[in-house]
């Protein structure tokens, strides 16, 4: 709630066109700014929540609070310069009593700070704090609109404004808008849906199920199982292996490797499955193939707006503020979780059960006849981490609508 009381005297009182919330650029061990505020293209305010400083070790001597602190603000100064800001400053505010050694040193680093480099650090006190909200609030009023944060949201209600606090409530759709003809349509999908310009493809793909068909390919079995091994090992190479825990990797596969892995087992599922149950030694064990993708990141997203992206985050019950930590240019590395989803296909038997219900949100890929030969059945659906579902909603919905044309091109002869 600091945060958003800071972030709404930086926009309604000093104007500020744009919020970012926690900034963080250094890769080293440091907390992020709390809040920078951007006006226009050339003056840049950081803001430093001092409870954040808490957090450094009591025992630390002076000599070391004033080294790190030093630092701290001459990264900050380089880094809006880099932006191209010419009017910078930064601001620490204190909710409350100071530290004792932040109390000491800071003046000493807000002198060496001008001194050296002509950089403003303003220490704001508890009794300007105060002042600063009471005029964020007036300002609140007397617009009487909500600007997307908590802080104004809670004084439109307490002023009645706001009658009911403001609820994203939409629930997620259960089916994509596009209805695959058939099970062999599948690959052809999959190729349309992975290959569009609204996923990431071009680093290759997760398929962990694809070493476990490996494995099974090498037994000796009929030469359809030969087709299969040359295409999981075609371009095994292209792509470097990613490492994800420890010393483990997994391969990436290419988009064509993909596509010709799912024809495979689209056209010989009853084999497939047969195979899958044997090495796992259970009689109703299904296949399920998971194909792991991602999204652009939203500030780097080259078709859809941030705004748009966030918008629909929002209605289906995200988080405004993450999304826009996400939306600027202050997290060049995100975390890969909010990006991550998972095209998965599930093969089996007429009397084997359901597999086990997925983690994350999901939704299905309808199809028309979902039947192959020998009484096997196929499922298709997409998961999504359910904190962007918006941001993954959105992109399902645009590739359905692009690839709707080629649907009924998609059956086999």
């Amino acid at each position: 709630m600091k945060q958003h009381a800071v972030a709404t005297y930086l926009q309604l009182v000093l104007g500020c066109d744009r919020i970012l919330y926690d900034a963080e650029w250094w890769g080293a061990k440091e907390t992020p700014v709390d809040l920078i505020g951007l006006r226009g293209e050339t003056t840049a305010i950081t803001v430093d929540i001092a409870d954040k400083f808490a957090a450094y070790p009591k025992t630390m001597r002076l000599s070391t609070w004033k080294r790190k602190l030093l630092k701290r603000y001459s990264l900050i100064r380089e880094r809006l310069l880099s932006w191209g800001a010419k009017k910078i400053q930064s601001e620490i505010w204190f909710f409350g009593t100071p530290i004792e050694p932040l109390e000491v040193i800071l003046p000493s680093v807000t002198q060496t700070l001008w001194r050296e480099h002509r950089f403003l650090l303003e220490i704001v006190p508890s009794s300007e704090v105060s002042r600063r909200i009471s005029q964020a609030v007036e300002e609140v009023k007397r617009e009487g609109k909500d600007i997307g944060n908590s802080f104004v949201q809670a004084i439109l209600l307490a002023s009645g404004f706001l009658t009911t606090p403001p609820r994203y409530s939409v629930e997620l759709p259960t089916q994509l808008p596009l209805e695959l003809p058939d099970a062999y349509a599948i690959p052809s999908f999959v190729k349309a849906f992975l290959g569009s310009e609204y996923v990431v493809h071009w680093l290759g793909f997760d398929a962990p199920v694809f070493s476990q068909l490996s494995e099974l390919a090498k037994r000796p079995r009929s030469s359809v199982w030969r087709d299969l091994s040359q295409w999981l090992e075609r371009d095994f190479d292209l792509f470097l292996w990613e490492e994800e825990i420890g010393s483990l990797t997994t391969p990436k596969y290419s988009l064509d490797q993909v596509v010709n892995v799912i024809n495979w087992l689209v056209h010989n599922a009853a084999r497939a499955l047969d195979a899958w149950r044997e090495y796992w030694r259970h009689p109703r064990q299904p296949l399920v193939a998971e194909i792991e993708f991602m999204l652009p990141y939203i500030a780097k997203h080259s078709i859809f707006p941030v705004e748009l992206i966030e918008a629909e985050i929002v209605r289906y019950g995200g988080d405004r503020d993450l999304t826009r930590i996400h939306s600027g240019f202050q997290n060049p590395n995100p975390n890969k979780h909010f990006y991550r989803g998972y095209l998965r296909m599930v093969f089996q038997g007429p009397y084997d059960p359901p597999p086990l219900r997925p983690k994350l949100s999901s939704i299905e890929v309808p199809l028309r006849n979902p039947f192959l030969p020998r009484g096997t059945t196929v499922s298709v659906s997409l998961l999504f981490p359910p904190e962007f579902a918006g941001y993954f909603l959105l992109t399902f919905n645009t590739v359905a609508q692009t690839i709707r044309p080629l649907v009924e091109r998609f059956r086999e002869p």
